[in-house]
């Protein structure tokens, strides 16, 4: 037998030889690995929230003329004296704030971004991070009165720190970024350790399907690197993967590029350094994505303020979903995260 044949078990199961396998594991490794940076399931569990209508993964080409980069969700009655920003992470949808998506009460206007390939929308052009930002500014623009919100998650958290800064020192803004992205060379970084940790879950899954592969490192998401070690987390970990597995969008069909190729050399601008907003970032002390010391570095340039959430990996939302409370009551200004200074 040749090296690279397909071998057979007694089933009849076809496996690729061991160079083809290892081979085809590194292109899947680097593939998926290059497109962590921001990745996040579609949305929060069923019990928390609806999941998104069927037919929302739209991977066609952009049809001539321009497409909206921000969607209204819901509104309150009355002019809006608020406006709350949702921005997801790549791979994610909006669906995954939960509560936060409903309007407080009559003058809260909700408003959403959705990727490129998702929710109806063209998977061509890709997300610019600079070109959403400035439609959330000009969104913004048009109710001067407005307090706005921002809420940026993963790959969302870049697009919320450049609104603001768009936005301008002039208007009151409010931040949160949760489990965020951090500036060149953060991408990269991520994406190294990404391929790493893919690989390792091919491996554990034994099967190249990314979705087996995606299920596998879906784990290392919520819970860490570590969520084997201690029996409960392990436990939870393979309990919520069963659940999820169906409901995660996968880095394919272009999805992973069009997500996060602008991110990559994505740095922070002037303005946003200089946005005046008041900015909480929270972020898990084992996120696998993005460390906690990158973010905390992201947090002094910016003087905000930094929550590390013990045990927190990079889906918070969907682990840790009280979080979702402490965001809201910080958005509205009742909680001022005293604590975490």
């Amino acid at each position: 037998m040749r090296r690279g044949d397909v071998v057979h078990d007694r089933q009849g199961a076809g496996l690729p030889g061991r160079q083809s396998w290892r081979w085809h594991l590194v292109c899947l490794a680097a593939v998926m690995g290059l497109f962590l940076a921001g990745c996040g399931p579609a949305r929060q569990p069923a019990e928390v929230t609806p999941q998104p209508e069927r037919g929302a993964l739209n991977t066609t080409k952009a049809v001539p003329g321009p497409a909206a980069l921000i969607h209204e969700v819901a509104r309150g009655k009355g002019r809006p004296e608020r406006i709350t920003y949702l921005i997801p992470g790549a791979l994610s949808t909006a669906h995954i704030f939960g509560t936060l998506r409903r309007p407080s009460g009559p003058g809260h206007l909700v408003m959403e971004y959705r990727f490129p390939g998702l929710e109806g929308q063209p998977l061509d052009p890709p997300m610019r991070v600079a070109e959403v930002a400035a439609a959330i500014a000009r969104h913004a623009a048009h109710y001067p009165g407005a307090r706005i919100e921002i809420l940026g998650f993963s790959t969302g958290g870049a697009i919320a720190i450049e609104a603001a800064g768009r936005i301008g020192p002039q208007r009151s803004v409010r931040v949160v970024v949760l489990s965020g992205v951090t500036p060149f060379p953060g991408a990269y970084e991520s994406g190294a350790r990404g391929m790493l940790a893919v690989g390792a879950s091919a491996l554990t899954a034994g099967s190249l399907a990314p979705r087996a592969v995606w299920g596998e490192y879906y784990k290392v998401l919520l819970y860490g690197y570590g969520w084997r070690k201690d029996p409960t987390i392990r436990r939870l970990a393979e309990r919520r993967a069963a659940r999820d597995r169906d409901h995660l969008i996968l880095p394919v069909k272009g999805l992973g590029r069009a997500h996060t190729g602008d991110l990559l050399g994505w740095t922070l601008s002037p303005e946003a350094v200089r946005s005046g907003a008041t900015v909480l970032f929270l972020h898990g002390s084992v996120d696998p994505v993005f460390s906690p010391g990158g973010v905390a570095r992201l947090a002094r340039r910016l003087d905000a303020t930094l929550c590390v959430v013990p045990g927190g990996g990079h889906l918070m939302l969907v682990t840790h979903p009280r979080i979702v409370g402490r965001i809201g009551a910080f958005l509205r200004g009742t909680w001022q995260a005293e604590e975490c200074r």
